[in-house]
């Protein structure tokens, strides 16, 4: 999986250079929720997170970029029945309050397709594909249970790019669906995110 990340980031860097007149840039706020199999480790929306991406327009409706971002999940749960774990692999049960926490770093080669024209509001329409790193770990007293891995991911995705006035800046609101694999150990990723922030197209 490493050598997919280092590939999506040179296919970034390839993307954001085939146009360098044409460029637009977001700097978004996720609001992040699971659904699945990942709202039932943990419900909780998340409110903490940050997401980068770079695009250059191959033509005047299409364009080729990449995206970082990174979502933070926390939970407390609490009246669980006991959990089987293994313990040098001596199988056992461990109960009790579970802390649950949920990171997950994807890095995206993306295509989108845009309506309008530069300097006019551009509803858009896009695909993102690459790898996903996970951390993910649930704490009962002192026993603490890890998965860290990368993996293959996809994210299709709606947005729209609002300019304020003649200018170059706008607002930047997307709404995104990510999935990535399960891992031996952890669970498949299947979220819904909705970002806000600043956009910079010129």
């Amino acid at each position: 999986m490493k050598k997919i990340a280092l590939s999506a980031i040179v296919l970034i860097g390839f993307a954001l250079n085939v146009n360098a007149q044409t460029s637009y840039w977001t700097f978004s706020w996720p609001i992040s929720m699971g659904i699945g199999t990942t709202n039932e480790y943990i419900s909780k929306t998340s409110f903490r997170g940050i997401s980068i991406t770079g695009e250059s327009f191959i033509t005047d409706q299409i364009s080729i970029g990449g995206e970082w971002s990174w979502e933070v999940f926390d939970e407390i749960k609490r009246d669980l029945p006991p959990r089987e774990v293994s313990f040098d692999g001596v199988p056992g049960h461990v109960t009790g309050t579970e802390y649950r926490f949920l990171n997950t770093i994807p890095i995206f080669v993306n295509a989108h397709y845009y309506l309008g024209e530069n300097g006019a509001v551009r509803p858009y329409i896009g695909m993102g594909i690459g790898t996903v790193y996970v951390d993910q770990r649930t704490d009962i007293g002192f026993v603490s249970i890890q998965d860290q891995t990368w993996r293959f991911g996809v994210q299709p995705e709606v947005g729209v790019f609002i300019p304020f006035g003649l200018t170059g800046t706008g607002v930047s609101l997307k709404a995104k669906y990510r999935y990535a694999t399960k891992s031996s150990d952890a669970i498949a990723i299947n979220m819904f995110s909705f970002g806000i922030g600043f956009g910079f197209m010129n």
